[in-house]
């Protein structure tokens, strides 16, 4: 069953991947959006790279010139699209409650059709680099808001397993079910967004 929600104005679509690419593995991170939204447009750089280090946004931090009085927001205007795009990335890794890493595409694929209630899911990036979207990587806002998690968990429950085209193990299925279904009860019960690396 697919549920039609109404897309946030503020949310551009951004297509979901296309069969046959070369990654064939994507991770998922349950994220609080606006939390990340605040630190990006907010919280000075050097106080970042402080805290994130060890990390891959600590790794990513520290190759790039940054003002370190200013939030990564107001920096990454000054970074090329990708540079400022893989920023907001890693912000998202870093402040994720939890993470699902390297889902193969067996797995992830018939997912999609689960978690997503339209035919491309939604752009979790800041206002400021909607304009420098593209189709490429990134990151999709897979699941956002009560109705939505709740129609994802309830579709995800263990009677069958989803159409897919190929072959999909039954073991990585349940694995995949079962890491996810936390994920949708923070996106219900604490306001999260599930996204999914591209």
């Amino acid at each position: 069953m697919r549920m039609v929600t109404a897309r946030r104005k503020n949310r551009p679509p951004r297509p979901l991947p296309k069969p046959g690419l070369a990654r064939t593995q994507r991770s998922f991170f349950c994220v609080d959006l606006r939390s990340v939204e605040n630190i990006w447009n907010q919280k000075p750089a050097d106080e970042l790279r402080s805290m994130s280090r060890g990390s891959r946004l600590g790794a990513l931090l520290a190759t790039l010139d940054l003002d370190p009085r200013h939030p990564l927001g107001k920096n990454s205007q000054r970074l090329a699209p990708e540079r400022a795009f893989a920023l907001f990335d890693a912000l998202c890794e870093e402040l994720a409650d939890l993470v699902l890493f390297d889902v193969p595409e067996a797995a992830w694929r018939p997912l999609l059709s689960i978690l997503v209630p339209a035919d491309s899911a939604e752009s979790p990036y800041p206002k400021d680099l909607h304009a420098l979207a593209g189709e490429g990587e990134g990151l999709l806002l897979l699941v956002e808001g009560r109705m939505a998690a709740e129609t994802a968990a309830v579709a995800l429950q263990p009677s069958s397993l989803p159409e897919s085209d190929g072959v999909l193990d039954p073991l990585l299925w349940s694995d995949v079910r079962v890491a996810l279904l936390p994920m949708l009860e923070s996106v219900r019960d604490k306001s999260r967004s599930l996204l999914m690396e591209c």
